[in-house]
């Protein structure tokens, strides 16, 4: 926010040449006070120098209107509003651009509307401000106390900007004061109202929830202050009880880790399982229908043989010893023939190795 000096107030400031100007101009109009010699003057009464004082006066009232027609008009930046007082009473608020004054009447404040302000809080960055006078104050200013009665220290950041010119420079005394302010007493309200483990595991649903809160409170003060973001950044205890909360952290971190790989070695033990007993039930299903498919199988040949068997006995007979003959024999290692009429067996020296035959006469 930039203010227009006074023009005419030069007071410490080089005369410029056109001020220079003006002043020898008066001088010579209204003549020499210092007590000095006058100048001889005619029968007339009338002095010889008047025409070139004449003419002086007039290059000093061209001097002084052109002065007050350069303070006349003022320029906007792309930026900027201006702010236009009526004898110290606002008036109007004009939009970037050239504009015309009335000198000595009407007064214009810029303000800048685009840029974007910032407000730090829990840090040491901005030691100079009122609001960090003292060394430790940055310290006390991010100390905060839970739900659950946990102290922690947070520190956050305010970005906002101007919407409004003129509410913000005259519906509140101090806007930065209001917006640190306002933005302290919410974070407060919210980080008491929630416990540590909720704050620190939710910082995105604080920053959400902080940020309309203290905009809807800047709203009804009226203060022409727009809330850009509000960013939530480092979440620590105090320093005395950290190395405790550094350990109770990294249990907590240990205790989802482990988790995470036990529910990675549930993923891929249970799904194995899974497959194989499905498999052992597909192959058990499967074998129980081989099983009734080959019995019903055998049952259907059983019954054509008995078919065969009771219309042709003998020759089902006859068959049937045959067929058995040639499943059995090619697995026999000896033979031995013998003849129903004797009554002894005379072996036969094996001459022919494992499959020799022995013969009874």
């Amino acid at each position: 926010m930039s203010d227009n000096q006074n023009p005419w107030d030069n007071r410490g400031k080089k005369p410029t040449e056109l001020e220079d100007m003006i002043q020898q101009g008066l001088k010579k109009l209204f003549g020499n006070k210092s007590g000095g010699p006058t100048p001889p003057t005619g029968s007339s009464g009338s002095s010889p120098q008047a025409p070139k004082k004449g003419f002086l006066s007039v290059i000093a009232i061209v001097a002084i209107v052109a002065l007050v027609l350069m303070q006349s008009f003022y320029q906007i930046g792309q930026s900027e509003l201006g702010v236009v007082l009526k004898f110290g009473k606002y008036s109007n608020t004009t939009s970037p651009g050239l504009h015309f004054l009335i000198p000595f009447v009407e007064k214009v404040i810029k303000v800048n509307v685009e840029s974007i302000r910032k407000e730090e809080f829990g840090t040491r960055q901005n030691a100079t401000s009122a609001y960090n006078k003292k060394s430790n104050f940055s310290d006390l200013e991010s100390l905060m106390i839970t739900s659950d009665n946990n102290v922690i220290q947070l520190n956050w950041v305010v970005q906002y900007r101007i919407s409004k010119a003129e509410d913000y420079l005259f519906n509140v005394q101090d806007p930065v004061a209001a917006v640190r302010d306002q933005s302290e007493a919410v974070i407060r309200r919210l980080v008491g109202n929630r416990d540590f483990n909720y704050t620190l595991n939710n910082r995105a649903e604080l920053a959400d929830s902080s940020f309309e809160e203290i905009q809807r409170h800047l709203d009804e003060y009226k203060s022409g202050i727009k809330v850009v973001t509000v960013q939530l950044q480092d979440l620590n205890p105090p320093d005395p009880v950290r190395p405790s909360f550094n350990e109770v952290n990294q249990a907590e971190q240990d205790k989802v880790r482990l988790g995470n790989e036990a529910q990675k070695e549930r993923n891929e033990k249970i799904p194995k399982a899974e497959g194989v007993a499905k498999q052992m039930l597909e192959e058990a299903q499967g074998y129980a229908i081989e099983r009734v498919n080959n019995a019903k199988g055998n049952i259907a040949r059983y019954n054509s043989i008995y078919e065969q068997y009771r219309k042709y006995k003998e020759v089902t007979k006859t068959r049937m010893y045959i067929e058995a003959l040639k499943e059995v024999l090619p697995t026999v290692k000896e033979v031995i023939i013998m003849d129903q009429k004797k009554n002894g067996m005379l072996p036969i020296l094996n001459l022919g190795g494992s499959n020799a035959i022995r013969q009874t006469n």
